[in-house]
Parts: structure tokens; sequence; C-alpha cells
């Protein structure tokens, strides 16, 4: 696989294809980079970690009995 990665700052209406990928199968991907590449993007999900946290309501949270050890032969 051949990749050239480009971060155009003022994208015209036509950008030109690059001479080795050119009569290729292709793949084109526009980002449009508002922020800062070197920040996170920021979590858009309403149940974050923090969130869920001493959410619980019921029993403890112990686990059950996982039962007797198999007992295996050593290697010979």
């Amino acid at each position: 696989m051949y990749a050239i990665r480009q971060i155009i700052d003022d994208p015209q209406e036509m950008i030109p294809v690059p001479v080795e990928l050119r009569h290729r199968r292709a793949e084109v991907i526009f980002i449009a980079m508002d922020q800062d590449v070197s920040e996170p993007a920021p979590m858009t999900s309403k149940r974050t970690l923090a969130s869920l946290a001493g959410c619980w309501e019921g029993e403890s949270l112990e686990r059950a009995p996982q039962g007797d050890y198999e007992n295996r032969r050593d290697f010979e």
C-alpha cells in the first residue's frame, strides 16, 4: 500500500492527484481540521466512565464461586 498524507491549509475547488496515485484505485478522505491536531477530540458520548461512578445499586459486587481447580499432569 502506498499512502501520502498532506495537510492543505486552504484547499481549492480542485486538488491535484499525486503522480504516484494517478490511474490507480485510491481512497480519498476529507477531514476538516477545525481543531489543533494535537488536541484529542472531545467525547460526545453522554455516558462517560466518570458519569457511571457510584451508579451501582443492588447487592454487593462479589465474584461467585468458580468451582474446583482442575489438576493437570506435569510436563514430562
